[in-house]
């Protein structure tokens, strides 16, 4: 029984320790670097404005990344990424596409 668990234990380590690895993979396959994302985000017009925070966000569809932009005109919007891919998935200012569909209207407007 205490080989078993120990086992048991051993598994599980191994598998947590792997999940940090799987996310840097997915990351590298879809360009999904959070530096990257950020400078396409200041290359868009719609998302033009000063980079106030960052965090991530866990939803039921996975981690997104959620960036708090001051825009010039003094209101904050609030942009969702996939960390996988690096694309936009929805931001404060209207209806995200597809994941993260719970994150419309979070934002300090």
């Amino acid at each position: 029984m205490r080989k078993l668990l120990a086992l048991l234990i051993i598994i599980l380590a191994a598998g947590l320790a792997a999940l940090p690895a799987q996310e840097a993979a997915a990351q590298s396959r879809g360009g999904g670097d959070l530096s990257s994302s950020l400078q396409r985000l200041q290359n868009n017009p719609r998302y033009r404005g000063r980079i106030i925070g960052t965090q991530i966000r866990h939803t039921e569809g996975g981690a997104l990344y959620e960036v708090h932009i001051l825009r010039p005109d003094d209101r904050v919007i609030v942009v969702y990424i996939d960390p996988a891919t690096g694309g936009v998935v929805g931001d404060s200012e209207r209806r995200s596409r597809g994941r993260g569909s719970g994150q419309r209207g979070r934002g300090n407007n």
